[in-house]
């Protein structure tokens, strides 16, 4: 999960990038309980702010996800592959292979004709 702006998920939060993760979920929680819409009513942006906290959390706690946004973060120039094939396009990719060697495979399963391996 990517954030929406050009914020920083460790500025959203208010942490430090070595932070480890109960510093992590310590300044959730205390963001969280501040801009929750249902607490917070007199903020109009409090669900916006909210949102953004939450987006930046998904991101921070999961090790994995972590790792990804950090390395995207120090190297915005270089494309990560696993970006440009991971969703959709690869999909209508893998159906046109199939649509080719679904022939191909029909071939291969019908069974030798007699007296082809005597």
């Amino acid at each position: 999960m990517e954030n929406t702006n050009n914020k920083d998920s460790y500025e959203i939060l208010g942490i430090e990038e070595d932070a480890n993760q109960q510093d992590i979920k310590i300044a959730y929680r205390k963001l969280a309980k501040k801009y929750h819409p249902d607490v917070n009513k007199t903020d109009p942006n409090a669900k916006e702010k909210f949102i953004k906290i939450k987006q930046a959390y998904e991101t921070l706690k999961d090790p994995e996800k972590r790792r990804l946004y950090d390395y995207k973060r120090k190297n915005r120039d270089n494309a990560d592959l696993r970006d440009i094939y991971g969703h959709h396009e690869f999909n209508h990719i893998r159906e046109i292979f199939n649509e080719i060697f679904r022939k191909r495979n029909n071939y291969y399963n019908k069974p030798p004709p007699e007296g082809m391996y005597v």
